[in-house]
């Protein structure tokens, strides 16, 4: 493989477990929050940059579902 094939396809393995990570965080708070955690929700995670998705994942567990909503604006 070509060097700019390797660094496209490794772009692409790392794009591939952030867009993995970020649904695993959106399970998990689906799970947590029930019906309260909405489509506009699981959205503005999928579309959040790396700061806010490692914020959310440091507080996980704790996080607020109005803290959630928060970070999210």
């Amino acid at each position: 493989m070509t060097k700019i094939g390797a660094s496209l396809f490794e772009e692409g393995v790392e794009k591939g477990e952030r867009k993995g990570e970020r649904e695993v965080i959106i399970e998990i708070l689906n799970q947590r929050f029930g019906e309260a955690f909405d489509k506009r929700l699981e959205e503005n995670i999928r579309k959040a940059n790396e700061e806010i998705i490692n914020q959310i994942k440091k507080n996980i567990l704790s996080i607020t579902l109005e803290e959630l909503k928060e970070i999210l604006k």
